[in-house]
């Protein structure tokens, strides 16, 4: 099995939930469309900073999904090392309780993660692989984090990292205008992720 393809198949199933309940939620116009926000800015320079020389590239899962920002690193020592960030930002139903939704990633094996946003759980679905799941205190964003590949028990760090970046004036920022017909292209260019 590739290295991204497993990536990519955990995160899909770790979203699922999440797009199900966003679909036809009313965003009220506060923030963006998930599917308008982009990798390049949603990774801050601390993202950046957590993975020198990592480049990343921008994928979707779906026109509406938020973006799913893949890092990966050209050193020799770290070739089997990919670090993918999801974010899912859209505001969940006022009766929604967001400690609910970590029932999925408890339920296979995973353990709460304390003092780390709103709620958040981390667990190991294949050996080598750690996901975190965590959603945000200040915004309506979750983030899934997977790190597969050594050092793998970085992953709630970067998760916080990743948390700590987003504020609603970076989500405001980090909107691009819809592509023509509504939809966003598949997958943005690969950026440098260690550049300023």
């Amino acid at each position: 099995m590739r290295v991204g393809w497993g990536a990519g198949v955990v995160l899909a199933l770790a979203l699922g939930a999440c797009r199900s309940r966003s679909a036809g939620t009313p965003d009220a116009g506060a923030l963006p469309p998930p599917g308008a926000l982009t990798c390049e800015g949603l990774v801050t320079p601390e993202i950046r900073d957590a993975l020198p020389g990592f480049t990343f590239k921008e994928e979707r899962t779906c026109p509406t999904c938020g973006p799913l920002c893949t890092f990966r690193s050209p050193e020799p020592e770290q070739k089997d090392v990919t670090v993918s960030i999801a974010y899912d930002c859209h505001q969940l139903p006022d009766e929604q309780d967001v400690r609910t939704l970590l029932a999925p990633t408890l339920r296979a094996g995973g353990m709460e993660i304390p003092a780390l946003g709103k709620a958040a759980a981390r667990r190991e679905p294949v050996p080598g692989m750690m996901q975190v799941v965590a959603w945000d205190d200040d915004t309506p964003c979750g983030v899934v984090v997977t790190w597969l590949g050594k050092n793998r028990d970085r992953a709630p760090e970067l998760a916080r990292t990743t948390l700590f970046g987003i504020t609603r004036e970076r989500l405001e920022q980090a909107a691009t205008p819809p592509a023509i017909g509504g939809s966003t292209p598949d997958a943005g260019p690969e950026s440098d992720a260690g550049a300023p």
